[in-house]
């Protein structure tokens, strides 16, 4: 019997591999605000997974990256705006630690929260959480810098952005 695999663009930052129907457990990828913060559900996909069988540990940050571009829709940007913002900033540090394992077609939880934003800069602070038994399996903390690509030198973010994040965030983000 042979099955088909579709590929659906959903958002700019990711394609979504939906599965064979008998599969179907009604949560692949999706993204809501909530009094705790921003969480992004997806599932362990196979090509995740090492020989182990386990999430090998690069595809965090895949998974991270996944998790902000729908946070930044969560903020109320369109999809051009995602585009923009992942275009015009880099990531100038990145530190995780790795703290339970996950495997194919887990269900896992992603907060992404704003920690401090800059002049031009965004600390972003990452949790993924394995849905099965609530164990928090990996956090990760990362720098942005918005650029100005033609000139390599760092540039202000939009008055747009930083209201929208201090609208999600509250004034606690602003950088001291």
């Amino acid at each position: 019997m042979s099955t088909l695999q579709v590929s659906l663009p959903l958002h700019p930052c990711r394609v979504v591999s939906m599965m064979p129907t008998r599969w179907y457990t009604g949560v692949w990828e999706r993204s809501m605000a909530t009094p705790e913060g921003f969480w992004y559900h997806t599932r362990v996909q196979f090509d995740h997974t090492d020989a182990q069988g386990r999430v090998f540990y690069a595809h965090y940050f895949r998974l991270i990256d996944q998790a902000r571009c729908a946070y930044w829709e969560a903020l109320g940007f369109t999809e051009d705006d995602v585009r923009q913002i992942e275009h015009d900033t880099v990531i100038v540090h990145v530190e995780a630690d790795y703290l339970g394992p996950a495997a194919f077609y887990d269900l896992l939880r992603i907060s992404v929260a704003t920690a401090r934003l800059g002049r031009s800069s965004l600390h972003l602070a990452y949790r993924v959480i394995h849905a099965g038994n609530g164990q928090e399996i990996f956090t990760a903390r990362m720098v942005m810098v918005q650029v100005d690509l033609a000139t390599e030198t760092s540039r202000p973010w939009s008055t747009a952005f930083r209201e929208a994040l201090i609208r999600y965030h509250g004034q606690q983000v602003l950088q001291s």
